[in-house]
């Protein structure tokens, strides 16, 4: 929830931009395994006794487009008691959550090249830690590079539709810094490996099969409090398939 803005340059040809004043972050829903993703605000939920600020700069020029972006916001959205109580800070930029983003995209008939990375900086986690127990990283990071090629255009099909086939590494380390009272998970340093194909029949609609090889470090045995007496094995490295579609609008 919150209110924004954006346009484009009348200066630099191709640059648009945009900022926008937004609901925060809740910390108490931080999790070491999930990191920030559980403390979103949303819909009726979402309040404004935090608040963050994010921009983004686009540039597009030819076949290349190249963005920037960041947040910095609150995440503790409480009382003056309530964070006196927990030791935190109070305020609607208190404890604050710091997010930057870059992305290019190279995109000509035949093929596609993505990019992108981001990392998440919260300066306060030993704070959290302390108030939440939540294992909260003081630095996170995720990016990945991707490729793919219209099997369509190769064979001089005409018309908009496409089918591509491509491939996609990742990379995201959830424990990338920890606090002083942070316990290391190599559960949460994962890298996928993806392929496959994604069918583009109209603009904006996608039907997708590909298959994941995800692997991660050793899991953290002393972090389970009541382990499962039949608990299966956990296992490092996994594959499976995926199908599904999606449509933009």
């Amino acid at each position: 929830m919150g209110i924004g803005f954006y346009g484009t340059s009348s200066r630099i040809t191709g640059l648009s931009y945009s900022a926008a004043l937004i609901n925060g972050l809740n910390a108490s829903k931080f999790e070491s395994e999930s990191g920030i993703r559980a403390g979103r605000q949303g819909g009726k939920m979402a309040t404004a006794t935090n608040l963050a600020i994010t921009g983004s700069l686009v540039y597009n020029t030819g076949d290349l487009r190249a963005g920037i972006s960041a947040y910095y916001g609150g995440s503790t959205g409480l009382s003056q008691r309530e964070a006196d109580s927990l030791l935190l800070d109070n305020g609607v930029f208190s404890t604050p959550v710091i997010l930057t983003e870059a992305n290019i995209t190279y995109s000509k008939p035949l093929f596609t090249l993505k990019t992108l990375g981001a990392v998440i900086s919260i300066p306060d986690a030993e704070k959290l830690n302390r108030a939440y127990a939540g294992n909260t990283a003081s630095m996170m990071f995720g990016g990945y590079f991707e490729a793919g090629i219209n099997l369509l255009h190769a064979f001089k099909h005409k018309g908009e539709q496409k089918l591509d086939l491509f491939a996609r590494a990742e990379i995201i380390n959830l424990n990338a810094e920890l606090p002083d009272n942070g316990i290391s998970n190599e559960i949460n340093e994962k890298t996928f490996f993806i392929t496959g194909l994604q069918y583009f029949p109209a603009k904006g609609v996608v039907i997708k099969a590909d298959y994941t090889l995800r692997n991660t470090g050793e899991p953290n045995n002393d972090l389970i409090i009541n382990p499962f007496p039949e608990a299966l094995p956990y296992y490092k490295s996994n594959g499976f398939f995926n199908i599904g579609a999606g449509y933009s609008f």
